[in-house]
């Protein structure tokens, strides 16, 4: 197999730490979770992040994406679903294997959950901005993903399928 950096991009519950973690596992590769590492480079925790004002946070991410793509291959990373916004990170994305871990809109609407890293602006109007979130980041994501998978299936699935198109 090709050696490769794959980072998985997608919104909040779309399974990048399960799937990424298990990926990690079958190819015997390194596995970068965003939010621990963040906090482990920012010398904070995990939950000062998701206490973070918003913005403030994407800055954090946008940072983090650039330092993981930057590490030598293979490695598989998951990226903060924000990173997306910048134009600028939709082509560095484009410079990766970035596969887009898509979840229909009213999946996303049960899944996301309204605390943890990267949830601050749901705590008031969850629906909405998921929907603007989802709206806004769909033709990005799927600009910048070399493969795009459907997650109406198992991380088993999923994997599987991640197999497939890297053994192409």
């Amino acid at each position: 197999m090709i050696e490769r950096k794959l980072i998985l991009i997608g919104p909040m519950g779309a399974g990048k730490s399960t799937i990424g973690k298990s990926l990690a596992r079958e190819f015997g590769w390194q596995y970068f979770d965003n939010d621990i590492e963040m906090a482990e480079i920012n010398n904070t925790t995990i939950e000062a992040l998701s206490n973070l004002p918003v913005d403030d946070l994407h800055e954090l991410e946008e940072k983090y994406l650039r330092e993981v793509i930057a590490r030598p291959a293979p490695y598989i990373a998951g990226a903060a679903a924000s990173v997306v916004d910048n134009p600028e990170n939709v082509e560095l994305l484009k410079s990766v294997y970035a596969i887009y871990l898509f979840v229909p809109l009213q999946h996303l609407l049960s899944r996301a959950g309204s605390s943890g890293v990267g949830r601050q602006a749901l705590k008031d109007h969850p629906q909405e901005v998921i929907r603007q979130r989802f709206e806004r980041r769909d033709p990005l994501y799927r600009q910048a993903a070399s493969l795009i998978l459907n997650q109406d299936q198992t991380p088993g699935q999923s994997i599987a399928q991640i197999i497939s198109a890297l053994s192409n």
